[in-house]
């Protein structure tokens, strides 16, 4: 297929099973949430589709399997945005940018055509401005529209990203998202953990839905998996759906 497929991927340390069995399909351009509980396996989830951790089971990106590719031609296939980068030295934000191009570079030093590159990466996703400026003076929100221009940079079929609006006011959560999706129209299929089923709803085509340990409680489009019984399951909380003009907004029961 052309897209992302998970086979039965599963993932332990130890006797703790972190990732039980999770199976999903992604055509080229569509927007996939993972949500769950915080410690749920999440992010270990990520990075089993990423190959940073190594799972039993299998990942097909446009029917290639990953486990047969080296680090290079995974990076080139996989754009990654983690969610907690700490900067440690003054690198300028454009610098920060073009180095998403090294696997396609190897040990060349980036042209101005890879510059190029990235200084319309930075401006796609609205910090373009801050091309020249040294990364170490951003602000939580910059920083994370910065590693989504690096991931752009790379050129991926595949963006991940762990909880890219974590830590934002809620402008910046809908400005990133909001970027997320209009990425997707140009055939790039994203994966993202997060923690809010209404932001989920309204901007992914399919959700995740993951209980501890790893276990899948629904998986599908947002309709069919985001629904009272399964919010229960998963967050032990009693909610209401609504829906006005095409979207589905989710409210946690005051009472009862």
């Amino acid at each position: 297929m052309s897209g992302v497929e998970a086979v039965d991927l599963c993932f332990s340390y130890g006797e703790m099973m972190i990732v039980r069995q999770a199976s999903f399909e992604l055509e080229a351009g569509e927007i996939l949430s993972i949500l769950g509980a915080n410690g749920c396996g999440k992010t270990t989830l990520l990075k089993c589709l990423n190959m940073l951790l190594k799972p039993e089971g299998r990942v097909l990106v446009d029917n290639l399997d990953l486990r047969t590719l080296n680090g290079r031609d995974l990076a080139m296939l996989m754009g990654y945005v983690p969610q907690i980068h700490s900067p440690d030295f003054p690198y300028r934000v454009v610098d920060v940018a073009v180095s998403g191009r090294t696997p396609r570079l190897g040990f060349s030093i980036p042209s101005e055509k890879d510059y190029d590159l990235a200084r319309k990466a930075l401006y796609r996703v609205g910090v373009g401005h801050l091309a020249d400026k040294f990364y170490t003076q951003l602000s939580g929100g910059e920083l994370k529209l910065v590693l989504i221009a690096r991931a752009l940079v790379q050129e991926p079929k595949v963006l991940l990203l762990d909880e890219p609006t974590s830590h934002l006011d809620f402008k910046n959560r809908v400005l990133v998202l909001k970027i997320l999706r209009e990425i997707s129209k140009e055939g790039i299929s994203v994966i993202m953990s997060e923690h809010d089923p209404n932001l989920a709803s309204l901007f992914s085509d399919k959700v995740l839905l993951m209980m501890n340990k790893g276990e899948i409680v629904g998986y599908g489009h947002t309709k069919e998996v985001l629904t009272p019984e399964n919010i229960m399951k998963v967050y032990g909380l009693n909610i209401e759906v609504f829906e006005r003009e095409g979207a589905r907004y989710i409210f946690p029961k005051l009472r009862g």
